[in-house]
């Protein structure tokens, strides 16, 4: 796929050009808008993640084919596009770094679901629900190898150590975040701490990418302060979706962030006003399928509070933290995508 490197570099710039030239003329940055920027670089991304799910071991395959038709969003995959030619790259690795991080974010995916004891994911039956947990912890390290080894083929140490440094940065905020379960005491601090790690670097390392594959350092700050931005203000999306969307449009019950007793911060800024709730809290953390009183009473404590508009202009906050990053990057459609891509993102209902 990267031998012929100059073959490949004129033909991703061609792409690139036919692109931007087509985005430009309409200048629409809708969330499909900025997808279709990179759309054809993001298909060969599903087909690598499709080819790597692939083994001659019946189980792997078995697993793979399903997760594999599970889809997902590909947010990571994208970002990782379009940081590349915000930063003027214009070779075919971003191709495959773009599926590392799909690989890694998958692999995360299916421990946190043995974790929770999850049942459901993006609308269907958890990895875990359906082959056990041990087949699906086996699974899930098999895809944190599987992404080293694909990132090894990219020969670049560089990206190999950034890789290792989230890497440990997620498992970090997995372990802090289980050390809080069931604990109605836990501080803004402390989640924005777990956020960032579990959710904020991973962002942060798709975006310093696309740096390192151009050898921009300078650029580096400003991809990494975007990146950690921007995963913040999804995850506080995710938050208030928790606790606003329903089932059909989550893939997953509502609310089961508390119910799994982890506190999120609509549920903290809320105990932080009306510390009379903290027993109502309690009793939906302690008895989750016991507690449709309690639940109830907390969403109207979050609505009267303003708990849920507080948390929803705090990402707004961090949307503007995000495109004031990019102020160091040259004028292109695709530093225009990123630029847009914050409020894209906390505009979502999915």
């Amino acid at each position: 796929m990267y031998v012929d490197e100059a073959s490949a570099t004129r033909r991703a710039g061609e792409t690139r050009r036919a692109y931007e030239a087509a985005v430009a003329a309409e200048r629409r940055l809708t969330p499909a808008g900025v997808l279709e920027l990179v759309a054809e670089p993001l298909a060969r991304v599903e087909d690598e993640v499709r080819r790597n799910l692939d083994s001659d071991v019946p189980i792997i395959a078995e697993i793979g084919r399903y997760v594999s038709a599970s889809g997902g969003k590909r947010i990571r995959p994208a970002l990782v596009l379009l940081a590349s030619r915000a930063c003027q790259y214009e070779g075919e690795k971003d191709v495959l770094y773009a599926s590392v991080f799909e690989f890694i974010h998958t692999a995360t995916l299916v421990h946190d679901d043995v974790i929770d004891g999850a049942e459901l994911r993006r609308g269907q039956a958890s990895i875990n629900a359906r082959w056990g947990n041990t087949l699906t912890v086996l699974f899930g390290d098999y895809l944190y190898i599987r992404s080293l080894k694909m990132a090894l083929q990219g020969e670049d140490l560089r990206i190999l150590g950034l890789l290792a440094d989230i890497t440990l940065k997620m498992i970090e905020g997995e372990l802090m975040q289980n050390h809080t379960i069931g604990r109605v005491d836990v501080t803004e601090q402390e989640y924005l701490d777990i956020v960032t790690r579990k959710t904020a670097c991973l962002f942060s390392g798709c975006c310093r990418t696309g740096a390192f594959l151009t050898s921009r350092d300078e650029w580096l700050p400003a991809m990494d302060a975007f990146g950690l931005a921007l995963g913040v203000a999804f995850q506080l999306v995710d938050d208030l979706l928790d606790f606003t969307s329903d089932e059909a449009i989550l893939g997953k019950p509502v609310a089961s962030d508390l119910r799994e007793g982890k506190l999120t911060l609509p549920v903290i800024d809320l105990l932080s006003r009306r510390p009379s709730l903290e027993p109502t809290v309690r009793r939906i953390v302690q008895q989750p399928d016991d507690s449709e009183a309690a639940y109830g009473e907390l969403l109207q404590g979050l609505q009267n509070e303003g708990c849920i508009d507080r948390v929803r202009a705090r990402a707004h906050a961090e949307a503007r933290r995000a495109r004031e990053a990019l102020g160091l990057l040259p004028p292109s459609i695709y530093r225009e995508a990123l630029f847009a891509l914050p409020d894209l993102l906390v505009a979502r209902s999915v």
